[in-house]
């Protein structure tokens, strides 16, 4: 076999798409860490991962054999694509697959799965039921139904937003630089605009153009309640204005399914630090994609493409 590729990560991944691989390359399935990544990139024609590194300019420009990347996301801001075109490196990921991306709606729910979570107060009705007490009147909360919603950005996963958002009875509002006609939610005429919802759920693309998009100009315009999410990417919100808008009570509370350096994790990072001791900030790692039935789906999408791209590149 001509091809080699290497999925760094084995767990869920579908036996059915690596029965289809092997019929074209020789496929290794073996975990690994970013010391590794030279050798794989010198070593293989195809290096198939979803979060868990970031490939920069250095990997991409010291590879002697890689051809194609595959990462089963919509963002890609963990690669370094400059890089990729000056070395005619191909990323195959799901950015602009607007059709097939209309039936993956897993972080759409996550989004509301965090909403619920600081509506109805749950994590800490749990804990406090695990450690022995059942006392409901510490746990009242507050019901979605009738709520104002911003939604930043009116891509695929704001228009699912907007519309699970408009099923629950809620008055939406979005913003975007491209404005749609939509049956669940309506154009707001600026960003500043969206600042005055109860509920605000970001759904922005991450680049140079939306870094700290959400900044504390626009926290300072919050009222007092307005409950923040972010299951986009966390380079779109200053993290410092995030946290002094929830000390402050400019936020109620805050959901975040992403941090703005997810690959330098630390736990002294001020945000995780203020969650351990604030019940109205809630943090969970990147997981809003993360469910098995969008891994399936990807992965047979992906595998279609990147059999093709392979089968071109032999013609």
């Amino acid at each position: 076999m001509k091809y080699k590729i290497r999925i760094a990560e084995e767990q869920d991944f579908s036996p059915r798409v690596m029965e289809s691989l092997n019929r074209i390359a020789l496929v290794d399935v073996e975990p690994c860490i970013a010391d590794d990544l030279p050798i794989i990139f010198n070593n293989y024609d195809v290096f198939w991962f979803r979060l868990g590194f970031k490939i920069d300019k250095y990997l991409i420009l010291n590879s002697t054999r890689l051809k194609v990347i595959v990462t089963p996301v919509t963002g890609i801001d963990h690669i370094d694509e400059l890089a990729c075109k000056e070395k005619n490196i191909k990323i195959l990921c799901l950015r602009g697959e607007y059709d097939f991306l209309k039936e993956v709606r897993a972080t759409a729910e996550h989004t509301f799965a965090l909403v619920f979570a600081l509506l109805r107060n749950i994590p800490e009705a749990i804990l406090s039921v695990k450690n022995g007490r059942w006392n409901r009147d510490l746990f009242r909360g507050r019901e979605l139904f009738g709520k104002k919603v911003g939604i930043v950005g009116f891509g695929r996963l704001g228009e699912i937003a907007a519309f699970y958002f408009h099923a629950f009875g809620c008055e939406v509002k979005y913003f975007d630089i491209v404005t749609k006609s939509s049956d669940y939610a309506v154009a707001a005429s600026s960003l500043n605009e969206i600042a005055s919802c109860d509920i605000i759920s970001i759904h922005v693309n991450y680049s140079q153009d939306t870094h700290h998009l959400i900044d504390k100009e626009f926290f300072d315009l919050c009222s007092p309640g307005t409950i923040f999410i972010n299951t986009s990417r966390g380079g779109i919100v200053n993290e410092k204005a995030l946290l002094s808008a929830l000390k402050s009570g400019k936020l109620a509370a805050a959901a975040l399914d992403v941090i703005q350096d997810e690959f330098n994790f630390s736990s002294a990072n001020e945000l995780v630090e203020y969650s351990k001791t604030n019940s109205n900030l809630l943090i969970t790692p990147h997981i809003g994609g993360n469910t098995y039935e969008s891994f399936e789906k990807t992965e047979f999408f992906l595998a279609s493409k990147l059999i093709n791209m392979l089968a071109d590149l032999d013609s």
